[in-house]
């Protein structure tokens, strides 16, 4: 911790670019920057990357057809799949391809279908979507709804991926090519020295740039006015998304939507890791930024338009549920993404990104440099940037001859510690020695805890594990950072 003088923070650093947000677009912003010279912060409130919005939604990959508005989502949005199989190969993380099947239940539907088909082949955005019967929808998802009358089916344009597992390589790729990254960093304020010239303030210390990248999320307005800019406003609504057990992923095998549009949506999908996901039903109002309370009711609703989808999913295999915010703003119409230099503050470049946001994450970076570029920003190629980051082994995966050999090298791949995802204690470790220092997460860049049980059997040896390898005592140990302890007490085991 820097220290500080009168309760003002103390000058900390100075940097050519600082990015406010680790999301997956504050993330992949951050990778992107790392491929050129300069002096590059990451700055993050939450005590890891992708704790916001990014964690709580579906986390898959939407084509255009999805949001037939908005010129610039639409542009950036295309071709994601194959961009994201790209990252996934150089920072060694998951990426599931998967097909996309929009489902018709009456004529009305069909038609719709239809004009979306001739709109994306007359816009140049359709990666071999077609329309296909009931026969041909049966062979492809045998457990789908026997009233589906046809669908259009689009064949490798989608793929699902783990956000938080995303933006935690994502950083740590960065930080590898010279990027500086805070967490636990709230920013306070934005004081506007000159034109390029700012001074970015935390309760952990002060930070002088020429250039502000605000990808804060739902917060992208905040840091808005901080600086000026008080006419971006969001509008804000929430989904509810269920989670199935594993043992029912073979009834889906690739994402699958019925109707939907920006007030609601029918969709049920595998997950990178495997799990059934369903979501989003009918959008409402949260009562706040922080509002991620899911209600029997609008659990029942989401269940149930599952079901429509395909009957053969129950209720006894529901592990979670969670909500997700959605955000779109007042300065682009038909919700599409505003992106663009502030109005008041040179050099600060806003990102007020809605869905599809995770989709073109990866275009969004780019056009976010180019942006840059525009405002006076010289980039010269890194030459010493490493595209590849490696991560670790994992267990649940491996072949049994793969097994064998881990546990050859390192014993602690004998000892499982999650039983529900087959987490093994090596990896554990490997989390929290990289930087997972919270229980959510090592959850969510291991997926112990993630399970049936929901970390009913791991969850104290996770705590341990922590309090050993930080050498605190375990009631230091949080879920999610400051105010989220999980036990009290003295004990130095429990």
């Amino acid at each position: 911790m820097t220290e500080t003088t009168n309760n003002h923070p103390c000058h900390q650093a100075d940097y050519d670019v600082i990015i406010i947000g680790a999301g997956i677009v504050g993330s992949m912003i951050a990778r992107e920057l790392s491929k050129y010279n300069g002096r590059f912060a990451l700055i993050e409130k939450e005590p890891f990357s992708g704790f916001g919005v990014s964690k709580a939604n579906p986390s898959m990959l939407h084509s255009p057809l999805m949001f037939p508005s908005g010129l610039l989502r639409i542009k950036l949005a295309c071709n994601a799949a194959a961009r994201y199989k790209k990252l996934a190969g150089e920072l060694d993380v998951t990426f599931k391809e998967v097909d996309e099947i929009f489902l018709a239940f009456d004529t009305n539907q069909m038609a719709k279908l239809e004009a979306a088909k001739a709109w994306a082949d007359e816009n140049q955005v359709s990666a071999g979507h077609k329309i296909v019967g009931p026969d041909k929808i049966r062979a492809i998802e045998p457990q789908v709804s026997k009233k589906a009358i046809g669908a259009l089916y689009g064949k490798n344009v989608s793929g699902g991926i783990y956000a938080t597992e995303w933006t935690f390589a994502l950083t740590e790729n960065a930080v590898q090519n010279g990027l500086d990254l805070y967490l636990n960093s709230t920013v306070t304020g934005i004081k506007r020295v000159s034109d390029f010239n700012y001074e970015v303030c935390t309760p952990a210390g002060r930070f002088k740039t020429r250039y502000i990248i605000n990808a804060a999320g739902l917060f992208v307005d905040g840091i808005a006015k901080m600086v000026g800019d008080t006419d971006l406003q969001l509008i804000l609504t929430k989904g509810t998304m269920v989670i199935l057990d594993k043992s029912v992923s073979n009834l889906v095998h690739n994402m699958i939507y019925g109707t939907f549009g920006r007030e609601h949506s029918e969709l049920i999908t595998p997950t990178a890791h495997g799990n059934l996901l369903i979501g989003l039903g009918y959008f409402v109002p949260p009562k706040h930024k922080n509002d991620t309370a899911v209600s029997r009711e609008k659990l029942a609703e989401v269940f149930k338009m599952g079901q429509k989808l395909v009957p053969a999913i129950s209720e006894k295999d529901i592990i979670t549920a969670f909500a997700g915010i959605r955000t779109e703003n007042n300065m682009a119409a038909g919700g599409d993404f505003y992106i663009d230099h502030s109005k008041h503050a040179p050099g600060v470049i806003h990102a007020a990104v809605g869905s599809p946001g995770l989709t073109a994450a990866p275009a969004i970076a780019e056009y976010i440099v180019t942006l840059l570029s525009d405002a006076g920003l010289t980039l010269a190629e890194n030459k010493k940037f490493k595209p590849s980051r490696i991560g670790w082994r994992r267990f649940e995966p491996a072949s049994a001859a793969e097994r064998a050999e881990l546990i050859a090298a390192n014993p602690k791949y004998g000892h499982l510690v999650c039983r529900c995802e087959q987490v093994t204690e090596a990896e554990v470790l490997e989390a929290i020695y990289r930087g997972a220092d919270t229980m959510d997460a090592v959850k969510h860049t291991t997926r112990a805890g993630m399970g049936r049980c929901q970390g009913g059997f791991c969850g104290i040896s996770v705590l341990n594990y922590l309090a050993d390898t930080l050498g605190v005592m375990p009631s230091r140990v949080t879920k999610k950072g400051s105010g989220s302890h999980q036990i009290t007490g003295s004990g130095r085991h429990v």
